[in-house]
């Protein structure tokens, strides 16, 4: 059973002082199940008793990051940052498009083409992305498979847990499978982050068909 019991653990994300204060916050009954019931903790070893309170207490986890993170955007509201001149906007602003281009055109990746989404519409480029509403959830619906398989085959996601991890892939592998409350928050930055991913991928594109439309009107 010990070894079973060990075997179990190890598909949670947790380190042992987190597993040992899991147990200890569940008999002091201050975690609660996602009914918000307390979790009954048995004296004996038992996987489904321990699959509840790892669960719980990555959920306490999730939600102390949310309050954390609740707490921080306090901070910037109550303390903000000093407002930078439109020089200095124009600047950075150009400075990310520089650094863009030429990522462009010498065929390296980047990560920040997203922040130029609307420029492009605005140059009218995109129209035909922008316009297919269904391409476009079947991109964003693809990005999210394709994000999910790179974490699952990292050694350690510092983005999803192991339980977000395999209850994703089963939401995503089950077309029959519902949104359950355990991964609706984790589901909802997997499709944020695939909606910034799909806008990075289309700007890239565009800026790299300006280029080579450039070049071509350079030759003529």
């Amino acid at each position: 059973m010990k070894d079973t019991w060990l075997l179990f653990i190890m598909d949670y994300r947790l380190t042992a002082s987190e597993i040992f204060q899991a147990h200890r916050m569940a008999l002091k009954r201050e975690l609660l199940d996602q009914n918000g019931n307390e979790i009954e903790c048995l004296p004996m070893l038992s996987t489904n008793t321990t699959g509840k309170i790892l669960k719980a207490y990555e959920r306490y986890k999730q939600n102390d990051k949310q309050l954390e993170a609740g707490r921080e955007q306090l901070k910037k509201i109550l303390n903000p940052e000093p407002e930078r001149s439109p020089e200095e906007v124009k600047a950075e602003k150009k400075k990310n498009w520089d650094s863009l281009v030429e990522a462009v055109k010498n065929g390296e990746k980047c990560d920040h083409a997203f922040l130029f989404y609307e420029f492009a519409i605005k140059k009218g480029g995109l129209s035909g992305f922008v316009s297919d509403k269904d391409g476009q959830k079947i991109a964003i619906k693809d990005k999210m498979t394709q994000i999910l398989a790179k974490e699952k085959a990292k050694p350690s996601s510092v983005l999803f847990n192991a339980f977000e991890l395999k209850q994703l892939s089963e939401y995503f592998e089950d077309k029959k499978k519902a949104m359950t409350n355990d991964i609706a928050y984790s589901f909802d930055r997997l499709h944020a982050m695939a909606i910034t991913h799909v806008k990075n991928d289309k700007v890239y594109q565009w800026v790299e068909e300006q280029i080579k439309s450039k070049n071509h009107e350079d030759k003529s």
